[in-house]
């Protein structure tokens, strides 16, 4: 039988939500089966407690907030990767970034910046297809990744920026 301090240190169930969550951000993209995750995620746990547990169920209390430590600055260096390659994405002496996605806020972003110049659908394609034509862009419908949209979306800013400039003056 357990003692109390034994059963008071174990993981609590909202650091073990908290970790799976995080592993499940960090290690999703692996697309590992089932057997291979668990095996990973294992490691991983053995690795960060210090080989204190082989196991999440294992982890003490303290050992829990170093592995959830750890996978939260692994999550946040993706992020911080993606979040600069979506803000750079498009402009001059920066990497292209083909293979990024558009991300829904930019897409907000864009319609939002439209919608201020009062625009529609159609006048927003006919203005991407007289500036951008030379990138292949025709329509909102060929932005397909996160530097077509910075494209677009610091045109459209330009425009706006100059309209509110002239409305003061």
């Amino acid at each position: 039988m357990k003692t109390q301090k034994e059963t008071a240190e174990r993981i609590r169930v909202a650091q073990l939500r908290r970790l799976h969550l995080l592993w499940r951000e960090w290690a999703g993209r692996l697309r590992l089966g089932a057997a291979g995750d668990r095996a990973l995620r294992h490691y991983y746990v053995e690795l960060f407690s210090g080989q204190r547990a082989s196991e999440t169920t294992a982890l003490t209390r303290a050992d829990a907030d170093r592995v959830i430590q750890w996978l939260e600055r692994l999550v946040r260096a993706r992020h911080e990767r993606t979040d600069w390659a979506a803000g750079t994405a498009g402009r001059r002496g920066y990497p292209e970034w083909r293979r990024l996605a558009p991300t829904p806020a930019a897409w907000r972003a864009l319609w939002g910046t439209a919608r201020a110049l009062g625009m529609s659908r159609q006048r927003l394609d006919a203005f991407i297809a007289r500036r951008y034509a030379a990138r292949g862009l025709r329509s909102a419908a060929d932005l397909h990744t996160m530097a077509d949209v910075n494209r677009v979306l610091w045109g459209l800013k330009a425009i706006l920026r100059r309209r509110e400039r002239r409305a003061a003056a």
